[in-house]
């Protein structure tokens, strides 16, 4: 049967694996499936004998140049490359085999373990759906919604919501066409804040297209769970709540829904459900992402088919397509051959013709660098974020810009950021038609998956997350999507309490951090740029650039901007402001000037005769030092916040009449609660909270040597790594093939709860390939358990991990740092230091309670 190699291999940053490109699973205590090679010549014999379920497998094969990658790529919906050892993976039958073939690939592989895991699918999606034949649920992936599931939602988000939730028909899809009583009516959901809209014309939008590939479940899900984010969350959460005053979202959420029904039932279909072109068994239609007007068909076959049983056939002419008239007429308006558009979701910001007889004849005209808006694409299953151009190497004349924005939003997901020619070639697709003709920043994202289809699982726990993240992280930089992504993110924005009694000082705190860029090298060389911050600013309930707002500057908490990320503060007057809900924004600008995409807090100013007050100090237990901590009061329906003075300790929180439980809570320091604690309209109740610190269980600053620590080569202790003072474990000039470990001694973490594990760490490894992982055992190192994963990171970080409650109370807690590697190619190695882990409970407050009274204190 051949040699077997592993399948299964960890991706960037926290991603899910997947069953391709060297992938690890999460912890060594998962098995790791096989992948038996089987020459192709037993596997299509065998494929005579298995039922229709098992007529398509997952295939590997080497490609020798980009020529037969392009020759490949055309042929196929989902091709997942390996550039760094030149082999593509798709999902195919015999005919595929054939084509990968006649492209000039070679060495080609079956992954039966994974071909099995699809097939088990499929046939627990048939079992499921012949059980229930009535049901509206996709059979097997109760988490993604039915066509008419997805329109329900839509319907029921317009009518709770009809402030700011509206439902545009944009058009019939192909079937709609044919048979008024077939098909679908094609629709976008519209959130913006609808009273306000009519005055703001020229408010930025954002839209988002989903499952334009049909089979494509995830992206429709996506884009919906996004837009119930946005809706659910307006005027409570302040993030949503100025985006949707400011912006305007079209989301739709099923952009081909004649092919999604088919492939609700039958997974395979990827194209729409034309079938005029000619019939083609269990393959009708046109892919509708080779269908659109900017440069169709332009790359002389390779980034589309004109074989009608293709799934990349482009359709015969440019725009053949209702569901693609509907999209182009929604978002750019009518056009004329020269590319001006008009009346469309987008103002046309951008000079380019629609068919130059080659890409360099588009002119080369930029977008103006403040152009607002972006947007979307969803599809699945690749783990990338493109942006245009997809039918020639040269870059766009935006490509700053668009790189910039890409790798910030790429942070989120740990997605490859890359230019889509980088890929493979493509034509007639929604980015570069959308960027080509109007100028508005475009991109693909492709969502993660497992084995080409992913369960419910993978998809709540990372997916759905980590892309919400990147959806959010875009609409904040929607006022100038080209300028916004140079600068810092402001996150974290706190204010000291969320009610306030006018004239009240209100102190206001947030995070700027410049760091975030994904700077995977690994196809894109080009990095982003890390600059120190320069400086903050606040303003109240104006954004930062809106008339009338009031820059308030906001300072470095450490005393100086001189790092990428910082945290900054500063105390809001509040006795000018009217009664009512206000929005504090903070922006962050970088040493270069460059301000970034801001975020708000938000508070409410009351009469104080109408609340109750509970006001003290917060302090230490042991030192009696003052403690900056967020207290919680919670009761009566109510739920309400403030934090103590880091200076003082002291501390204000308000609550309208009621019986409330209190809990305080500081870094490094266990909580305390209080219960019954009655608030009276005017009254006030005074009370002081002493917090023990946490206990310290491991504190390693590694410059005493090894310790307890067992090192495998190549861990070694070493000075000045990458310009960091003092001792730190490394692994330098480490080599291939390593599954190399730093492993604690056994911990006795008995009567202890809340652990946190802090480091620092350089994960200066080759990107994309080799990895450092963190893991915990609770058994003496029986079974490892995932805490982190990195690469490519070649400047010092701080990390905080929450350690799981599995390790609460172990007897025999270890802790690992592993540095994984490939087969070639490595970079400087994964450097670690002061390693600390504190925690809580019975044994924390036991140690304290007895230092306590050993020095004649009794509280």
């Amino acid at each position: 049967m051949g040699a077997a190699r592993g399948n299964v291999r960890q991706l960037a940053r926290g991603r899910r694996p997947r069953a391709y490109d060297r992938g690890l699973c999460r912890g060594s205590t998962m098995p790791q499936p096989r992948l038996l090679v089987l020459t192709l010549a037993f596997v299509l014999s065998a494929a005579h004998a298995q039922d229709a379920v098992e007529s398509h497998w997952i295939v590997d094969a080497h490609y020798p140049d980009t020529a037969a990658l392009a020759r490949a790529a055309a042929q196929f919906d989902h091709v997942q490359v390996d550039r760094k050892h030149q082999r593509v993976r798709v999902l195919t039958d015999a005919q595929g085999e054939a084509a990968l073939r006649a492209a000039g690939l070679d060495r080609l592989q079956v992954d039966l373990a994974a071909s099995a895991r699809l097939h088990a699918y499929e046939r627990a999606r048939i079992a499921a759906q012949h059980a229930d034949a009535g049901t509206q649920s996709i059979p097997g992936y109760a988490c993604y919604r039915t066509v008419e599931e997805t329109y329900a939602s839509m319907d029921s988000l317009a009518a709770a919501h009809p402030g700011i939730v509206e439902i545009d028909s944009i058009g019939p899809s192909w079937k709609k066409t044919q048979n008024p009583t077939q098909g679908y009516e094609m629709r976008a959901l519209r959130i913006t804040n609808l009273a306000t809209a009519a005055s703001d014309p020229q408010r930025p939008a954002m839209v988002v297209l989903g499952s334009i590939h049909a089979r494509e479940y995830g992206p429709a899900e996506l884009t919906t769970r996004f837009g119930e984010w946005l809706v659910d969350n307006y005027g409570t959460d302040p993030e949503a709540t100025w985006l949707v005053d400011h912006n305007d979202f079209r989301l739709v959420l099923q952009a081909n829904p004649d092919g999604r029904k088919v492939a609700e039932g039958e997974v395979y279909q990827r194209k729409n459900m034309d079938t005029i072109n000619g019939s083609c068994g269990s393959s009708p239609g046109v892919d509708l992402n080779r269908n659109f007007p900017f440069h169709w068909n332009i790359t002389g076959g390779q980034g589309s088919s004109g074989n009608p049983c293709n799934e990349t056939f482009r359709g015969p002419t440019p725009m053949s397509e209702p569901e693609t008239q509907n999209i182009v007429q929604y978002v750019a308006g009518s056009c004329t051959a020269a590319g001006v558009c008009s009346g469309g979701v987008f103002a046309d910001r951008r000079a380019g013709a629609m068919h130059p007889a080659n890409p360099a004849g588009d002119g080369g005209a930029a977008a103006p660098a403040d152009t607002t808006g972006v947007f979307f694409d969803i599809h699945s299953n690749a783990d990338m974020v493109l942006w245009p151009w997809g039918d020639t190497s040269s870059g766009a004349p935006n490509q700053s810009g668009l790189r910039t924005l890409g790798r910030r939003l790429a942070w989120h997901n740990g997605y490859t950021p890359q230019q889509s020619d980088t890929l493979y070639p493509t034509d007639g697709t929604t980015d570069d038609t959308m960027y080509g003709l109007l100028g508005v920043p475009a991109y693909t994202i492709e969502l993660d998956g497992v084995d080409f289809f992913q369960p419910c699982g993978d998809f709540e726990s990372f997916t759905l997350p980590a892309n919400l993240a990147a959806l959010r992280y875009v609409a904040r930089s929607l006022h100038a999507p080209y300028q916004l992504p140079a600068g810092p993110d402001a996150l974290d924005i706190a204010v000291g309490s969320d009610l306030v009694v006018a004239g009240d000082a209100v102190a206001v705190s947030a995070r700027i951090d410049d760091s975030r860029f994904n700077q995977s090298i690994a196809v894109d060389p080009v990095p982003g740029t890390v600059r120190n911050i320069g400086s903050a600013r606040m303003s109240i309930d104006r954004l930062p650039w809106q008339s009338g707002a009031v820059p308030l500057a906001l300072a470095a908490s450490d005393g100086a901007f001189d790092a990428p990320v910082e945290t900054v503060h500063g105390v809001l007057d509040t006795s000018a402001l009217a009664p009512g809900r206000h929005l504090v924004h903070v922006q962050g600008s970088d040493v270069a000037g460059n301000a970034g995409t801001p975020n708000a807090a938000q508070f409410d100013i009351v009469d104080g005769a109408s609340v109750g007050t509970l006001q003290g100090q917060v302090r230490d237990r042991v030192t009696l030092a003052p403690l900056a901590a967020r207290i919680t009061l919670t009761g009566g329906g109510q739920s309400h916040a403030a934090t103590s003075a880091a200076d003082t300790g002291d501390y204000r929180v308000h609550g309208y009449p009621a019986s409330f439980n209190a809990q305080v809570s500081a870094p490094r320091h266990l909580a305390e609660s209080l219960t019954g604690v009655a608030l009276a309209a005017g009254a006030t109740v005074n009370h002081d909270f002493l917090l023990y610190p946490a206990c310290t269980v491991l504190d390693d600053d590694v410059e005493h040597g090894a310790g307890g620590w067992t090192a495998q080569s190549p861990w070694v202790i070493q000075t000045n790594v990458g310009g960091h003072a003092g001792h730190a474990w490394n692994t330098p000039a480490y080599g291939n093939n390593l599954n190399s470990s730093l492993t604690s001694a056994s911990i006795n973490l008995g009567g202890y709860t809340d652990l946190v594990l802090t480091f620092d760490d350089r994960c200066a490894t080759e990107s994309g390939y080799d990895f450092g992982r963190v893991e915990y055992s609770s058994n003496g190192g029986s079974s490892w358990n995932a805490l982190y994963s990195c690469n490519g990171q070649s400047d010092w970080r701080s990390q905080r991990i929450n350690l799981p409650a599995g390790a609460n109370g172990a007897s025999a807690f270890r802790l690992r740092f592993r540095l994984e590697s490939d087969v070639s190619v490595n970079d400087d190695g994964w450097a670690v230091d002061n390693i600390r882990i504190e925690g809580g409970g019975a044994a924390c407050r036991a140690q304290w309670d007895d230092h306590i009274f050993s020095n004649g204190f009794d509280n």
